[in-house]
């Protein structure tokens, strides 16, 4: 089948400081929105999409779907994340059911999946301005989740796979300005969700490598 298409979500996760805020206003960051939103994620009993690498959740009405460019890779790359996402609930709808080897339903509903997750985020959303050498946004994320965990992101959004490159470099150029640049990933907000709530299927992410 052909498969869907959607932007590409290149990432850099970092440890939020007291002073990043002061920092991003200084490289002329404006804080494009502040938002809190309820997160449900979503797999099989067997875990069979999240132990591909699928990460299908529900924020407020609306179905997510994120996945790794290639079948069978890892979104995670060195400490950067490159997924393409997706959006469209008959697109999210035929990805999955193609993972789990069944028909495509008319809804997910019908695949009989199983919440795993659900936690509340508190985010402030940075835009950086464009500079000379680039057409992308970056977007600087701060979320506090309502397990206690705080964690940063630098992201820049593409459409092929041959801008991936331009726009990591981007990305850590951005974290280097912010002096929050890591040699080593840094953890997001669901493998410490996992880790403390559900140490088994943390567990088994972590023997297939996708955490």
């Amino acid at each position: 089948m052909s498969h869907p298409s959607g932007p590409i979500e290149v990432e850099r996760k970092f440890v939020p400081g007291p002073e990043v805020e002061d920092q991003l206003l200084t490289l002329g960051a404006v804080l494009q929105d502040e938002m809190k939103f309820q997160d449900s994620y979503y797999d099989s009993p067997d875990l069979r999409l999240t132990l591909a690498d699928m990460w299908l959740r529900k924020r407020a009405d609306s179905w997510e779907l994120k996945h790794p460019l290639v079948r069978g890779a890892r979104g995670l790359n060195g400490t950067s994340t490159q997924y393409q996402e997706l959006n469209n609930e008959a697109e999210i709808i035929c990805r999955v059911s193609e993972e789990l080897g069944v028909p495509c339903p008319h809804n997910l509903e019908s695949l009989q999946l199983e919440e795993f997750a659900r936690f509340v985020t508190t985010r402030r959303k940075f835009l950086l301005p464009l500079d000379d050498n680039s057409n992308h946004n970056v977007v600087v994320d701060l979320d506090m989740t309502d397990f206690g965990f705080a964690v940063g992101e630098v992201e820049v959004l593409v459409q092929t796979k041959e801008e991936v490159q331009s726009a990591l470099v981007k990305v850590d150029d951005i974290c280097k300005k912010l002096g929050v640049f890591s040699i080593s990933p840094v953890p997001g907000k669901m493998s410490t969700f996992l880790k403390r709530n559900r140490e088994e299927h943390y567990r088994k992410l972590l023997e297939v490598h996708v955490l």
